[in-house]
């Protein structure tokens, strides 16, 4: 149904936004536990770290706060309280730059746990927003969907998830509204 992915790295963040289906009210983080296996699966956690209940409300703020700022990168504005929250997250992810192999500067995780998880998408966002392609990860401008997508559009004005479904539903809706509205104004 929905689109194709983000380039590289990015696509983890966009799949981590997209653990919560808001159309189908699908959440796969539904406990500490389906955290960790998410997080595992997804190489962002290694070893036997034990998450509790803080994790999840950490990883869930986070998660919702991302989404806030893919809205924002879709013309959305954003939450005052997002960047506070945001802020305070940081605060408790640790990391630090580090050489690679190759000589470049990369950011890295120095926490464990889901903030060593956190870290790594913090790194991930950072990276993406210097090569100037975190603008392009946005959420579906549909209010019910808010699906996270990468817009692929030549000129950087994807706004759907998908033009077949999310765009033609809200075109449609728009085409009533207005057919409405000119029926009332007769």
């Amino acid at each position: 149904m929905h689109d194709q992915g983000a380039p590289g790295d990015l696509e983890l963040v966009r799949a981590f936004v997209n653990t919560l289906d808001m159309e189908d009210g699908r959440e796969e983080l539904t406990d500490p536990r389906s955290l960790r296996d998410w997080l595992e699966a997804h190489g962002l956690l290694h070893g036997d770290a034990e998450l509790g209940e803080d994790d999840l409300r950490a990883a869930l703020t986070f998660r919702e706060c991302l989404r806030d700022l893919l809205a924002a990168n879709n013309c959305h504005p954003l939450p005052a309280d997002t960047v506070g929250k945001l802020n305070q997250l940081v605060g408790a992810i640790r990391v630090a730059f580090r050489f690679d192999p190759d000589g470049g500067l990369d950011l890295e995780p120095c926490s464990s746990g889901v903030y060593e998880a956190l870290g790594h998408m913090l790194a991930i966002i950072y990276a993406a927003m210097l090569e100037g392609t975190w603008q392009r990860l946005k959420v579906c401008r549909d209010e019910g969907c808010q699906w996270a997508f990468y817009d692929h559009s030549k000129n950087r004005s994807g706004t759907w998830c998908t033009m077949q479904v999310c765009g033609s539903r809200n075109k449609a809706r728009n085409y009533r509204s207005r057919k409405r509205a000119q029926a009332t104004a007769r």
